[in-house]
């Protein structure tokens, strides 16, 4: 008697000390509130029997969240957070969820200026393209409203840094290639030679590139119906730029531009803004993008100006740099946000230290406070890049990119099988212009409407200065 109750007490004690592996896959499916330390794989894990089912529970989400906005749209399976809701599917939901995609094939357009002058813009975003790809090819494609499961393929072409070339590559992507949605266009020149091909053929455009004159005519002031863009703008740099200057005392300045479509707008943004404050601009001129000899400091030097803008892209902003410290080492140079990746560090070198320019979050996200709402997204952004490109630097070009890339990949989840090309481009184009509300993104929380197709104010930017070789956080209370 005494050993079947000591039998008996150890299988009660096991029975308690030892937890069940997972709970069996729900028969008709079940909604879940995220917990804290919840992430999908760990969800896929205790209700389908199978971290790597993961995938199943995002689509499962999406699919919901076009019936039921209650439900967020899972962008990236590696970010959740405590409170939201997701649908845990049935088993048999979930197998059809990771089943080879049957519905039609979804297409992105991608071209960027992987050479030539502005390869230091196009290289992150070319890598940032094919690691969206290869995680969209990972997780199995996007599913629709109606449970289809659609491969998505991003094909990915070198404008070169030529407007022609730029161009070219975009129309055998819409005639050619037949992509559902067009992301392009690392320079201004370049974007704006591809907004009348996507205007023509009725494609969605996103632009990686700055300038205002890419999604509205600067004639009309109406938007254009067919594009959208994700970098901030040079009027939001040319404001940062007016309060440091005016916070300085700086009552002239000079400014020297790049001969580009992105320069010249740089000039156009930065004489508004500062002019507005009452300061200055007493000298102006321009350069090549591949200028290494600046003959124009000279005049700089002669003019009386307290401070030099720069409204330039590496090289030539880092060029123009070196020259300026060379003939005048204690006049401050203030840059835009062209020049926010690693690049323009390493070209000027002991040059850049001290310079000051706006720049968007990506670039400080660790001294982000907790509750900021796109700091996530920006660290997770940044381990992703740093894995797939096996440490090469970050930069906010890469996060325009990614921005644009997920705002197709968003729009393309809400397609239902049996579209047409000419009716899901058509879609594509209404569900970005109508759907990105309160969408936070590297470049900041972006709020599309039919008169903004950008969706950003001068606070999507925050302001650095290089000190040691890096930029650091320049918040106006350290001016």
């Amino acid at each position: 008697m005494k050993r079947l109750f000591s039998l008996a007490l150890v299988i009660a004690v096991l029975a308690v000390l030892v937890p069940v592996a997972s709970a069996a896959p729900p028969a008709q499916g079940e909604e879940y509130t995220v917990r804290a330390g919840d992430w999908l794989s760990k969800l896929a894990d205790k209700y389908l029997g199978d971290p790597m089912l993961y995938p199943a529970i995002m689509k499962a989400t999406n699919v919901k969240h076009f019936a039921d906005p209650t439900y967020d749209f899972i962008l990236n399976p590696d970010i959740i957070k405590p409170g939201q809701k997701v649908w845990i599917p049935s088993a048999e939901e979930a197998a059809t969820f990771v089943a080879a995609p049957t519905g039609t094939p979804y297409k992105i357009g991608f071209c960027s200026a992987i050479t030539g002058p502005g390869s230091s813009l196009g290289v992150p975003e070319r890598n940032t393209a094919e690691m969206v790809a290869a995680k969209l090819k990972a997780e199995g494609g996007v599913v629709g409203p109606d449970g289809v499961g659609h491969a998505v393929e991003v094909i990915i072409y070198d404008t070169e840094s030529n407007p022609d070339t730029a161009a070219s590559v975009a129309s055998r992507l819409i005639t050619e290639d037949e992509v559902d949605v067009l992301v392009c266009g690392s320079l201004s020149g370049n974007s704006m030679a591809i907004m009348p091909l996507a205007t023509e053929n009725e494609v969605p455009y996103i632009s990686m590139a700055s300038a205002r004159a890419i999604i509205q005519d600067p004639e009309t002031g109406e938007s254009r119906k067919w594009a959208f863009k994700t970098p901030q703008e040079n009027l939001h740099s040319g404001e940062w730029q007016a309060l440091y200057l005016e916070a300085k005392g700086i009552t002239k300045i000079c400014d020297l531009y790049e001969n580009t479509g992105y320069g010249q707008d740089c000039l156009k943004q930065t004489k508004a803004a500062v002019e507005a404050k009452g300061i200055e601009v007493v000298y102006e001129d321009t350069f090549e993008r591949s200028d290494t000899e600046f003959p124009q400091m000279a005049s700089v030097q002669g003019s009386g100006c307290e401070a030099l803008v720069v409204g330039a892209i590496p090289p030539g902003a880092s060029m123009a740099t070196v020259a300026a410290r060379d003939t005048m080492p204690d006049l401050p140079v203030v840059h835009g946000h062209g020049v926010c990746n690693k690049a323009f560090i390493d070209l000027a070198g002991d040059a850049a230290e001290g310079t000051v320019f706006p720049c968007g979050r990506l670039m400080v996200a660790e001294l982000l406070p907790d509750g900021d709402p796109q700091k996530a997204m920006l660290l997770r952004y940044i381990a992703d890049y740093t894995k797939f490109t096996n440490g090469e630097p970050i930069s906010t070009f890469g996060g325009h990119a990614l921005d644009a890339l997920l705002w197709a990949k968003e729009a393309l989840s809400s397609l239902n099988d049996g579209m047409s090309l000419a009716e899901r481009r058509v879609a594509i184009r209404d569900y970005i212009e109508t759907n990105i509300k309160n969408w936070p993104g590297t470049g900041g929380v972006f709020n599309i409407t039919p008169d903004d197709h950008l969706g950003l104010t001068y606070d999507a930017l925050t302001f650095v200065k290089v000190e040691n070789g890096t930029w650091v956080y320049f918040p106006p209370e350290k001016w």
